[in-house]
């Protein structure tokens, strides 16, 4: 599967709910970017859109940002410092072998949706929501 159907069958409103009941359970956010353009150091890249979408102005430094490249065929998964605190990097590289095998599959929607799960798993215990907590960031996917 080209990149071009990869992107068309990533289903968005599915992913933006399970985006919205991650958040719902915790303070933290989670964030969807996918780029066209070609791409040599995914993580370079993910942490160049992290800064782009201000991602590291949340209150408690625990956003976290799944970045794909589809005409690359490479991704990257990434978490402020806060988030990062908790997680050891195999956490991380688990996360990406998840994606990538799904992926491989050709079941992007459903990998995306677990890896943005196993990612609100660790917001939940780290970061509960707060009495005056709301939406820093929008949920959106975002797409260049």
């Amino acid at each position: 599967m080209n990149a071009e159907q990869m992107i068309s069958h990533i289903r968005d409103e599915a992913v933006l709910a399970a985006i919205r009941a991650v958040e719902s359970r915790s303070s933290g956010e989670v964030r969807v970017f996918i780029t066209n353009r070609g791409v040599d150091d995914p993580t370079a890249d993910a942490w160049a859109a992290f800064a782009k979408l201000k991602m590291q102005r949340t209150a408690q430094r625990n956003a976290a940002l799944v970045f794909i490249a589809p005409n690359a065929r490479k991704f990257a998964i990434v978490g402020d410092e806060g988030l990062h605190r908790h997680c050891a990097e195999g956490f991380w590289n688990q996360l990406a072998e998840q994606l990538a095998g799904g992926f491989r599959k050709e079941d992007y929607t459903g990998a995306l949706i677990r890896v943005i799960e196993q990612i609100g798993n660790v917001l939940a215990q780290h970061f509960p929501p707060q009495r005056d907590d709301h939406n820093e960031l929008p949920d959106e996917i975002v797409r260049e």
